[in-house]
This record gives C-alpha cells, sequence and structure tokens, in this order.
C-alpha cells in the first residue's frame, strides 16, 4: 500500500509543479504593459463578439487553445489583456504534453476571462453569462479561501468543457502590489486516476480505492462496489451544464458505511495504518496511506484467509519439519549417550586394569621391591606414565645402590678406624649406638644396639655423668653447632643386660630410627615423657650415693673404664624449631 501511494502522490505532485510553473508564466504575461505583438494581433482575427455578448475564439487553428469572455453585467472586457494571454497558448501546450494524467490546462481572470487548451469551443458550449467565481477551480484558490497563495486541488467536480467528472491542482497569481489577477491550473479527469487505481496490482485478489480528505470515495474499482454492495454511480451527460459548481457525489462515504463506520476516525485522523474489519462474516485486512500533497486516502482492502494462506501452509510446513526435525534431534542424543554410556563402560574397563597395573608397580617401588617392565596398554597416556614410573624406578634403584655403597664404605672406614657413631633420638630419649662401641669397650658382643638413654647413663662413670648432661644440652640447644666432651664408659655387665631385656629395648633395636621402640621402652618400664627428668635426677641421686659403692665394687670385680671424645650436633628439627634428633660419633682415646 505504501509503494502504490508513494507512485501516485509523486505524479500528483508533479501535476502541482506544472501548475505553479503555468501561474508563473500568466502572471508575466498579465502585468505586461507592452502593446499586442503580432502574434496577438493574428489571433485578435481569431476571435470576435457574437451577438450574445461573449467574446471568444471562433475556430480551431490546431495548436491554439480557446478564449472565452462571458458576458457579465459586473464585469467589462479587457480585450487588449486577453489578446496578451494567447501567448500562454504554447507554454499550455507544453503542460499537457509533459504528463500523461493531464488533460487539459487553462488560465482563468479575475474577471472570469478563461484561456483554455486544448481547444474547445466555448461560446458554443458554455452559457454566455457563465461566472466562473461559481466553481470550485476559482473560488478554493480565490484569496479569501486561499489566503496562503498555495496551489490547492478541488473537490471532483463536473467539468464545464464537457469533460466529465474532473479535479484540478490550481495555483493563483498576483500582481507585483498583491492584486490578485487570476489562477492557472491543470486538470485531471476523475478516468485517469480510476483507471490508475484499477490497474494497481495488489496481490492476494485485493483492490485499492481512492477517498478524499473527508472520506468521500473518489475511485472504488468493481470489486470493491460488490464487496460493499454499493451503486455504480453515473458520468454527467456533455449537454447536461449547469450555472455552478457540480461536486461529484460520493458513492462511499468512510463515516457512514457500515463497514468503516468504526474505523473512519483512525482512517482520518493518521496518515497511515492497518486494521481487521468484518464483511459479511469475513475478515478483511485495510491498509490505508494519506498522500503528502491533497490530504486523500489511498486505501486497500484484502481478505485475511488470502493473506495467511500461504503463511498458514508454509508454517503447517514448518511445523511439520519442526517436529521431525525434534523427533530426530531426540533419536540423536538418545544414540548419542547410548553410544557414549558404551564407549565410557568400555574406556574404564580398558583403563582399570593398567591402572590398577601402574599403582601395584608405584607401590612396589616406594616398598623397593623389583619391579619388571609393563608392556604397552595402548593408550598413549598411561604408557606416558608408565615410561615415568620406569625411569623413577631406575633412578630410585641408582640412587639406593649409591647409598648402599656409600654407607658401605662409611662402615668400612668406620671398622677401619675402630670408632663408632651415634644418634639419639630426643623427645624419645632412645640412643642408637653402633657395634664399635662395644669392641672399644671390650664388650661380649651381644649387647644391645639401642636403649633408653637412662640405661645409657649407667656405663658412664659417675663422675663424667654431669658433663655428659652438660653436652647433651648443649647440643640441643645450640641449633646445630657441633659440641664435644670426654668421659669413662663401660662394658655392660650381666644385670645390665637384664634390665635393658626386661625394658624390652631388644625389640628398640630392631626398630632403630623409627622411635617406636623407645616409646614401647618407656611404656613396660612405666615411664611417661613428663617423669624423664624426675627419672634423670635420681638417676644423678643414685649415681652420687652408690660412687663410693661402685668404687669398691670396681676395685673387687676388675671393672675397666674406657676413655672416650663424644662430638655431636642437632641433625633434625620439627616445624616450631624443636630439636628432634642428634648424631656424633665415638672416638677412643685410651
Amino acid at each position: 500500500m505504501l509503494r502504490e501511494a508513494k507512485s501516485l502522490s509523486q505524479q500528483l505532485e508533479q501535476v502541482q509543479s506544472l501548475s505553479r510553473e503555468l501561474a508563473v508564466q500568466a502572471r508575466e504575461l498579465a502585468i505586461t504593459v507592452d502593446p499586442v505583438d503580432d502574434v496577438s494581433k493574428r489571433e485578435e482575427g481569431r476571435h470576435a463578439t457574437l451577438p450574445s455578448g461573449v467574446w471568444a475564439s471562433q475556430f480551431d487553428a490546431g495548436y491554439r487553445g480557446s478564449g472565452f469572455y462571458p458576458r457579465l453585467s459586473d464585469i467589462e472586457h479587457d480585450i487588449p489583456t486577453a489578446l496578451r494571454m494567447t501567448a500562454v497558448d504554447p507554454i499550455m501546450r507544453t503542460v499537457v504534453s509533459a504528463h500523461s494524467a493531464v488533460v487539459q490546462s487553462f488560465v482563468t481572470m479575475a474577471d472570469c476571462y478563461v484561456r483554455l487548451f486544448p481547444y474547445v469551443d466555448l461560446a458554443s458550449l458554455v452559457p454566455a453569462d457563465h461566472d466562473c467565481r461559481d466553481f470550485s477551480f476559482f473560488y478554493r484558490a480565490a484569496p479569501e479561501a486561499n489566503p496562503s497563495r498555495n496551489t490547492i486541488w478541488t473537490d471532483i467536480y463536473e467539468d464545464p468543457a464537457g469533460n466529465g467528472w474532473m479535479t484540478s491542482a490550481v495555483s493563483p497569481f498576483y500582481s507585483e502590489q498583491g492584486e490578485f489577477l487570476g489562477v492557472a491550473g491543470v486538470d485531471m479527469t476523475l478516468d485517469v486516476i480510476v483507471n490508475q487505481v484499477l490497474a494497481m496490482e495488489l496481490p492476494w485478489q485485493g483492490f485499492a480505492m481512492l477517498f478524499d480528505a473527508e472520506g468521500r470515495s473518489l475511485a472504488v474499482p468493481r470489486a470493491g462496489e460488490q464487496l460493499l454492495s454499493l451503486l455504480p454511480l453515473e458520468n454527467p451527460g456533455a449537454n447536461d451544464l449547469h450555472q455552478e459548481d457540480v461536486i461529484r457525489p460520493a458513492q462511499l462515504d468512510l463515516k457512514g458505511h457500515d463497514v468503516f463506520k468504526s474505523l473512519a476516525p483512525r482512517i482520518l485522523e493518521q496518515r497511515r495504518g492497518l486494521e481487521s474489519v468484518n464483511v459479511a462474516g469475513a475478515l478483511y485486512k485495510v491498509a490505508w496511506e494519506r498522500l503528502p500533497g491533497n490530504g486523500w486516502i489511498m486505501l486497500s482492502m484484502v481478505e485475511e484467509s488470502a493473506v495467511f494462506f500461504r503463511t498458514a501452509e508454509i508454517g503447517r510446513n514448518f511445523q511439520l519439519v519442526g517436529m521431525a526435525l525434534v523427533g530426530g534431534l531426540i533419536l540423536f542424543y538418545f544414540s548419542f549417550f547410548i553410544l557414549m554410556s558404551w564407549r565410557t563402560h568400555h574406556i574404564s574397563r580398558r583403563l582399570s586394569v593398567p591402572l590398577a597395573e601402574l599403582r601395584e608397580r608405584l607401590h612396589r617401588i616406594g616398598m623397593g621391591a623389583e619391579v619388571e617392565s609393563a608392556g604397552g596398554s595402548g593408550i598413549v597416556e598411561l604408557d606416558d606414565a608408565n615410561t615415568t614410573a620406569e625411569e623413577m624406578y631406575q633412578r630410585l634403584r641408582q640412587t639406593q645402590r649409591e647409598l648402599q655403597s656409600s654407607e658401605r664404605r662409611l662402615l668400612d672406614s668406620l671398622e677401619a678406624s675402630g670408632d663408632s657413631l651415634w644418634e639419639m633420638d630426643i623427645p624419645a630419649r632412645i640412643v642408637q649406638i653402633h657395634p664399635n662401641l662395644w669392641k672399644m669397650l671390650g664388650a661380649s658382643g651381644h649387647e644391645p644396639l639401642a636403649m633408653r638413654e637412662i640405661d645409657f647413663d649407667r656405663l658412664i662413670h659417675p663422675e663424667d655423668l654431669e658433663q655428659v648432661h652438660a653436652l647433651r644440652h648443649k647440643i640441643i640447644t645450640t641449633y646445630g653447632e657441633s659440641c664435644e666432651c670426654q668421659y669413662r664408659m663401660r662394658a655392660p655387665q650381666e644385670e645390665d643386660l637384664q634390665q635393658i631385656e626386661a625394658m624390652g629395648m631388644n625389640e628398640a633395636g630392631m626398630d632403630a630410627g623409627t622411635g617406636k621402640a623407645g616409646d614401647k621402652s618407656l611404656q613396660q618400664g612405666g615411664l611417661t615423657a613428663d617423669a624423664e627428668d624426675v627419672l634423670e635426677g635420681v638417676a644423678q641421686e643414685e649415681g652420687a650415693q652408690e660412687g663410693d659403692e661402685r668404687e669398691g665394687e670396681e676395685r673387687e670385680s676388675g671393672i675397666r673404664w674406657v676413655l672416650l671424645s663424644s662430638r655431636g650436633r642437632v641433625v633434625l628439627w620439627d616445624a616450631e624449631g624443636n630439636a628432634l634428633k642428634a648424631a656424633g660419633m665415638h672416638i677412643r682415646i685410651r
């Protein structure tokens, strides 16, 4: 609808432009004061005053228009001006040929002199007392009705020249002093507009109608007449002339027709719109657009079922396609999830055995056991993990061999030197002893390699215990600095071994380095970590009291004391900085 309305609006705008240009030329001729030229003199011979008092052209010159001066009592004929206006004929001829919708052009002076092209025998057609001021093409453009001096469009009126129903684009023209001189117009017969509206090809078997600014029909096709039950209008006869403007009756008035009565206010107020109306039980879509030039309204109607039939058919097809797509998606995802579930279980089974083997290999590597090379699993990541585990195993074995070799060299050096290593679990008060110590002391060789600190102190000469305790305290509190002292020590006697055996220290020797034997010995001996300091004090008192007795017993039993040099330092701390383990060496002096 917008496309068709824009096309018609452009044509009307072109016609308005032609009317304005014709008015400009007519004004120039009207205000000219030069004498009549040769052309006008020749035209004077084609005009004459008739017995009826009318001054008019007498015959057609083939390319000239026709002039008509009516006989009016209040108007005097201005023949010189009328002759000058004959020069407007070529311009009017150009205007008519410039647009296919234009059927004639005219200039009407303020004293009702008419200049018309193409030629019409106005003297025989128009009454002698024809007053132009009674016709809409004149009075609607005159100053009283058109003070803004715009180009106006007339209602559909009966052409006095016998061309039937007509509408005109009329432009007034004035003198330099503002005096109203007349109007220049371009005529379009209603048939031209109707034929153009009827020729519009609208889809879905729709049709278009044209209304004026007041909602009165200008063009209604036969399809519209049948649908809306309208009576056809008869065209006026060529000889049926009147003394005043005859306005074409409206075949359809939007404000009075039952179909459009409720919709008419919106159509007349809004520039464009789209609504639905009910016609004989069927819904019709109504679209309209108001033309900007003259306010006419182009309106189209089409049955909704015709508009939406194809759309509904496409919608049904899309619905079927959508259902097929949804069904296909459901089937696809159902199959996809079944496949993924099967693949997951398959891959899980495929991974479980190699992962279990890898876990077992890592456990055996951690335990230090022999591990065989793993075969390929077909899974790149697992094969890389097995390769990494194999490399780790080989590095650990190499490191273990290097450590064993280093330990062997250290033991061989100790055996060759006769020196002895010692370690002390400080929280558990457990002393780990190298066998060389018992060789230094001349023991039997079956003595334990781990014992409680209190049992170890029983083997130290009572006179040297104080400096031994000072050495231990210094070792613990100096944070890694080496400390050294000398003290005398004897080999354990049978009663010492029995007491150590009763306290379970032989088992501690089996778990040396873990601290578990020390804890067990403390529990079996009925001691706790809080009582160790008390126990140490008691041991010192016992040693002091028994000192004199032991000197006598030693001389009687033949105990041999060996002077040793002990050096050591803390080698391990916890997160709070508390000493956990100390280590050192015994060296025999004499």
